[in-house]
């Protein structure tokens, strides 16, 4: 198991602490943050005024985790606040004008704070003031040339924060945690509710890629613990259609909780998404919860369509690819699905009324900010952080932008040199248990699941379910190999065949271990 941290870099007491005993003593203070104090102070006014607060929130997880975390805090202060998240399809990401002036003209102007977006926000944050409208933002995208004149900005990677990669809903979750005075360590008192809201931290910063390292591992890690115990009815009701017993691992939210609330947000109106999360109500929860089923069967079959109507990566550094009958609410999960399987920086994109609007996203050791830096001159708009970004241009520019974005990514890889996989071992050693490995989550995005190098005879056909996967069954091999992305090559392989494959271990409290696959190494009939 200390073999396994120190490939991953966390080779000493103090880095490992985060994940293995994380305790509330070890948490930053949130009033390290550049921008806190004026922030709380702010919203305790207020609150204790009975100004109107409106939540303005992004619709993908991490923003709708954080609407629902804040709206959860203000709640308990004595708030009544208002939450407006836009829509993908008409609104698009961060701040509108024309949606602030139809939240204004509902109320009062007051004071809004936005999670997860904002900070390149200028211009929508000076017109609001001629609308009476003073904003907080607190944001974790990357900063523009010139901050918006908000009365303050929360952002890890302004001022001396020692985690600068917290993700939207871990910033929201800070300004909470100071808002309830919290700090620096909570009373014994305030533990259940705080970790209650890690509850939607683990949801929102596994979903968001970020680095789940440090800080982030530890929030993560609690978040992940009180999802054990009692939740309300929202929270109950994704766990039982993504069957999830026990206490989650983070891939159990990467691939089963988070991609049914972002399905609410990709194919309809992602505010149904942060009902689910807050609603109280059981017969509510489980209408909402049904509903999100079914988009994210919906959501499934466009996306796979999708998949395989675009044509295949060219070998180029960086595989940006338009399609202008793409449905926007998919494009962001097509680029992974590509990325996962070209191992290159990816952008997949659809064009409306002339303007080709692109979700990008990169494996590590690349970096989408710098290469969005590098495509500027051509882009109308443009965000995001190093693994997941958006941008926006005219169609016409498509040849500009995609060399831009070719020679950069270019540039990045060289600098990586050989990409060789990194195996942690072999199966035929043996892997820790579930309880052990358990020990070192969360798993993810900056300290990736265990790989094993695993070789055996197949059996028999692979099974397909669900989407076009697949399961193996290989001699030797105790449990089934799960074929989830590229699966259709499976079709090529012969039972009898010798295969060497990566997996990883998967473990569930009823069915034992079984494996996911990787990658397929090598197939012939030879050992």
């Amino acid at each position: 198991m200390a073999r396994l941290a120190w490939l991953r870099g966390e080779d000493t007491e103090e880095a490992l602490a985060w994940r293995l005993k994380p305790d509330w003593n070890r948490s930053l203070d949130p009033f390290l943050l550049a921008g806190m104090a004026a922030a709380v102070a702010r919203i305790r006014r207020a609150l204790q005024e009975k100004e109107r607060i409106v939540i303005y929130g992004d619709y993908d997880v991490d923003g709708v985790t954080a609407t629902a975390l804040l709206v959860r805090v203000l709640e308990k202060l004595g708030g009544s606040p208002e939450y407006f998240i836009p829509n993908r399809f008409n609104d698009g990401y961060g701040l509108h004008l024309e949606c602030i002036r139809e939240l204004r003209e509902r109320g009062k102007a007051g004071l809004f704070i936005s999670v997860d977006c904002g900070v390149r926000s200028v211009e929508e944050v000076r017109a609001s003031k001629d609308l009476g409208i003073e904003w907080i933002i607190t944001d974790h995208h990357a900063l523009g040339q010139e901050l918006p004149p908000a009365e303050a900005i929360i952002h890890p990677a302004l001022g001396d924060y020692p985690n600068r990669v917290l993700a939207g809903v871990g910033v929201a979750f800070k300004l909470g945690q100071a808002l309830l005075d919290a700090v620096p360590i909570p009373k014994d008192s305030d533990i259940p509710f705080l970790d209650g809201l890690l509850k939607l931290v683990a949801l929102g910063t596994i979903a968001d890629m970020v680095p789940l390292r440090g800080e982030n591992a530890l929030l993560v890690k609690r978040g992940l613990a009180a999802l054990r115990g009692a939740n309300g009815p929202g929270l109950s009701e994704l766990l039982k259609l993504a069957r999830i017993q026990g206490i989650p691992k983070a891939q159990d939210i990467a691939f089963g909780i988070a991609p049914r609330i972002n399905a609410v947000g990709r194919m309809g109106a992602a505010e149904d998404a942060v009902r689910l999360l807050l609603t109280r109500d059981a017969e509510e929860a489980r209408a909402l919860a049904a509903e999100a089923e079914a988009m994210n069967g919906a959501r499934k079959e466009v996306q796979d369509e999708l998949a395989t109507r675009l044509p295949k990566p060219d070998g180029q550094a960086f595989d940006l690819v338009v399609d202008e009958d793409a449905h926007k609410g998919v494009l962001g999960i097509v680029a992974a699905r590509r990325m996962r399987e070209s191992g290159r920086p990816t952008g997949v994109g659809t064009v409306l009324d002339g303007i080709a609007q692109c979700s990008l996203r990169a494996p590590e050791g690349y970096d989408l900010t710098e290469l969005l830096a590098l495509a500027q001159p051509f882009l109308r708009s443009g965000g995001g952080h190093r693994a997941a970004a958006g941008i926006t241009f005219e169609a016409a520019h498509l040849p500009f932008v995609r060399q831009a974005l070719v020679r950069g990514a270019a540039v990045q890889g060289a600098g990586l040199g050989i990409q060789e996989l990194a195996i942690d071992g072999f199966l035929s050693d043996g892997v820790p248990d579930g309880d052990d490995l358990a020990a070192l989550e969360p798993f993810g995005q900056g300290f990736p699941e265990m790989l094993v190098l695993a070789a055996g005879r197949l059996q028999m056909p692979p099974q397909t379910f669900g989407q076009g996967h697949r399961k193996l069954r290989l001699e030797g091999i105790s449990g089934d190999i799960t074929w989830f992305f590229g699966a259709s090559g499976a079709s090529a392989i012969q039972v009898g065949e010798t295969l060497q494959l990566a997996v990883s271990p998967q473990d569930h409290p009823r069915w034992g271990r079984s494996w996911r696959l990787d990658t397929l190494l090598e197939s012939g009939a030879k050992p």
